[in-house]
């Protein structure tokens, strides 16, 4: 699997992950419609060029989209950054989630960012046990934008073993 920011030619990957009902379902409870996934693109593509972090195309070693995966520095504190992924259903449940959040706190540790969190749905046992895995604690359950929403942190520092 590989990761690389996304650039213009990569639309269709990303517009296949976001107008996917199953995808999207634990995400915003909807399809995102073309016109809005490429403001959304674009605007990913501007942070993108701005930013050491960013959103990026994880695919296969066959060159095939597979996954969404996004490190974001908060813009109050940009010690602290969210991560999220998005995966088409063919390959749940074989460890991408996993893979994918591993490699997000690496390149989190290597851009100096001391806390991670992520923001999911409650009822979204797959991703709560993905980050649960990886140390992340759950902090809040709420309404989130409107949406049912959880958020669940991790102190890179107790992490790398710095704090213990």
């Amino acid at each position: 699997m590989k990761f690389i920011k996304y650039t213009q030619p990569d639309f269709n990957d990303y517009y296949a992950l976001v107008s996917n009902k199953e995808v999207m379902k634990q995400i915003t409870e909807r399809a995102i419609p073309e016109q809005e996934a490429r403001t959304q693109f674009e605007s990913m593509l501007d942070f993108n060029e701005r930013s050491t972090c960013g959103h990026y195309r994880v695919f296969s070693e066959a060159g095939a989209g597979v996954a969404y995966a996004k490190l974001i520095p908060d813009q109050e504190d940009p010690t602290r950054a969210e991560i999220g992924y998005m995966i088409l259903p063919e390959h749940w449940g074989k460890g991408q989630g996993t893979s994918i959040a591993s490699r997000l706190i690496i390149q989190a540790q290597a851009a100096g960012i001391g806390s991670l969190y992520a923001v999911i749905d409650p009822a979204n046992a797959a991703s709560r046990r993905i980050l649960t895995r990886q140390n992340f604690v759950s902090t809040w359950t709420g309404d989130y934008d409107g949406l049912p929403g959880e958020i669940l942190e991790l102190n890179l520092q107790m992490k790398r073993g710095d704090d213990i």
